[in-house]
Parts: structure tokens; sequence; C-alpha cells
């Protein structure tokens, strides 16, 4: 990533309807582009679990100290996520305009994506 890119205040993502870049500020998440009103979500810069310090034991098992915690919605013919805040106190910091969790009518079970969470860095039990 150039210098630019990190000195600047603001998220970028495309709009794959027009191809109008869509630009995120603060605790900005969605917002229609400006250009043909198609709502976009930002797509959150992760690191992947995988790369994570496995030596270093996450707080939070369910949002992985993100405060976010994104889950899979089936629909019709696609699969759709969606992002909702964790109840840690990383969660609480987001802005109350993003659920939280528990009140997702859809949202996966929080044992689920612990566990999940868990299998992905090696910190789960198998029987074999």
């Amino acid at each position: 990533m150039n210098e630019a890119a990190q000195n600047r205040n603001y998220d970028e993502e495309k709009c794959i309807v027009c191809g109008h870049t869509v630009r995120f500020y603060k605790n900005e998440y969605k917002k229609p582009c400006n250009y043909c009103g198609t709502w976009v979500f930002e797509k959150r810069k992760q690191v992947s679990l995988q790369e994570q310090d496995k030596n270093k034991e996450p707080k939070c098992w369910i949002c992985m100290d993100k405060g976010i915690v994104e889950y899979p919605v089936q629909q019709g013919m696609g699969v759709y996520t969606y992002v909702a805040r964790c109840i840690c106190p990383e969660g609480l910091k987001w802005p109350a305009t993003i659920p939280l969790l528990g009140q997702c009518k859809h949202a996966t079970r929080p044992e689920f994506i612990e566990l999940r969470n868990r299998e992905l860095l090696g910190m789960v039990w198998k029987d074999k």
C-alpha cells in the first residue's frame, strides 16, 4: 500500500453496477452510490484468521476482537453476507445503527461462529 493510501481518512469501494468509486468516512459502512443510487457496503479489510499471531489469544472468539461479525444468509439462489455488532466491548464501540448479533433475525448463533473461529485457529479439540 502506498503512502498516500495510508494517509487518507476514508476507505473506498467500487460500485459494481456503474463502476464509480464510493468513499466511506469515519463510521460509515454503507451508502448509496452518488452516480446510480445502488447501495454499496464497505468490505472490511481483514487479516485472515490463519495470518493472525497464533500466540495471542483473542479476548472475544466471536468477532476476533474486531467488534463486527459477518454471517451468511442464503436467500433464493444466492448467499449474502450480513454484518452485525458483537456484544463485546469492541462491538459496542461501533455505531448503534448496526444491529447487535442477537437482534438479527437470521443471524448464525454466536456459539457456531465461536466454534468456527476456534477451528480455523486450531484451538479446538477434535475426536479422531
